[in-house]
């Protein structure tokens, strides 16, 4: 199941904050992560892009949505554009870090999964 539809463990790091935002702040946030998943060519955007805490942030942004019902089908699939381009973007990193041991395929899997959210990786269908 999608994690868009699933509830997230939000105690994990710590005591809840509330905070109260409006529909125009919630946009912003979900095109500025949108953006860095999906179209920002740098490869330290990876950093961000699989942020647990970041994702956790985009859920909940997604959840309270005006567009929420509409959100949770449209992303509740693949998007292999999205994960074509997040592939290519994990192969610069992998050819800038030579260095650095690669992820087993169970991890890679996981990797990519965090790296694809919202959206379904292909290795969750």
């Amino acid at each position: 199941m999608n994690e868009f539809l699933r509830e997230q463990n939000d105690h994990r790091d710590g005591r809840l904050r509330a905070i109260e935002v409006n529909q125009a702040e919630i946009i912003a946030f979900q095109k500025a992560m949108l953006y860095l998943k999906f179209s920002c060519e740098e490869t330290d955007s990876l950093l961000y892009a699989g942020s647990d805490s970041l994702n956790s942030l985009l859920y909940k942004m997604m959840k309270v949505s005006d567009m929420a019902e509409i959100e949770a089908s449209f992303y509740n699939k693949t998007s292999l554009v999205n994960e074509a381009f997040v592939q290519q973007k994990v192969k610069r990193l992998e050819q800038e870090q030579p260095y650095v041991q690669p992820p087993s395929q169970e991890q890679a899997n996981e990797i990519m999964k965090s790296y694809m959210y919202p959206f379904l990786s292909s290795n969750q269908t």
